[in-house]
């Protein structure tokens, strides 16, 4: 073999190690974004609001928005985790959703049913509604401003950090919790919405413009860390999650 034909073979080893490399690359990449995709995903489903008419509110035409959502003892019971509860089917979860998405501008009734037991809050400034229409929520059919610290299950606490491009957004509504008897059976309840089971609580707040908050319960139903506010209230899909307010 001459020269120039070494020079060609080696050349064209070249090329083809080169191009190799670029589709190894490429694969590399294709994958690692794969992975960050799915491990940034969402871990529930999106949970709408439906809009069902309007509502003039302090002199503004709002469109009216409805929501519900539960509070359960354990995730197999909220059925956002799936049939099994996930990894952690013996702890409490909102279901069947936990990313609230909710139209701007708009006056939204959300509706809690809720299942579960609970003790004291470690701050009883989260025993206060706040953040609704006239400060106030409706707990089996009663309005009323606050409930004692020491009948909390959780509460629903939506948040955000308001900026130059999002409005401020705040609202605390504790959750009543269902009395146990000596044996830890819970004692029927007086609320035909849950079929007796729980207690139902509706509250309504006004939206501003399209942004992205958060949510969370202030009631410190995790495990012995950090006052009782590690496991899971530390873990979105449970106890936490997001609200998207959006235009349309």
């Amino acid at each position: 073999m001459d020269i120039s034909t070494q020079t060609e073979v080696s050349g064209g080893k070249r090329i083809a190690s080169a191009i190799a490399f670029l589709f190894f690359g490429v694969a590399v990449v294709g994958a690692v974004g794969f992975t960050l995709h799915k491990v940034s995903a969402d871990p529930q489903a999106k949970m709408y609001a439906s809009v069902n008419g309007t509502i003039n509110y302090n002199g503004q035409n709002l469109k009216h928005a409805y929501i519900t959502e539960g509070v359960y003892p354990d995730s197999v019971a909220s059925k956002s985790h799936g049939p099994n509860g996930g990894s952690h089917p013996g702890w409490p979860s909102y279901g069947p959703a936990t990313h609230l998405v909710l139209p701007a501008h708009a006056y939204v009734t959300m509706t809690l049913h809720v299942y579960d037991s609970g003790e004291h809050l470690n701050t009883n400034y989260f025993a206060k509604v706040v953040g609704t229409v006239e400060n106030t929520a409706t707990f089996d059919g009663v309005a009323a401003a606050s409930i004692l610290p020491t009948d909390v299950q959780h509460t629903f606490t939506l948040h955000g950090l308001p900026t130059q491009t999002q409005d401020p957004l705040f609202v605390n509504v504790p959750l009543p919790r269902v009395v146990a008897d000596d044996k830890g059976n819970n004692i029927p309840t007086k609320d035909p919405g849950t079929n007796n089971q729980g207690h139902t609580v509706v509250f309504s707040f006004v939206t501003g413009g399209a942004g992205e908050y958060v949510w969370n319960c202030e009631y410190p139903c995790g495990d012995g860390t950090y006052a009782k506010f590690g496991a899971v209230m530390g873990a979105g899909g449970f106890m936490s999650g997001k609200v998207s307010v959006v235009n349309g």
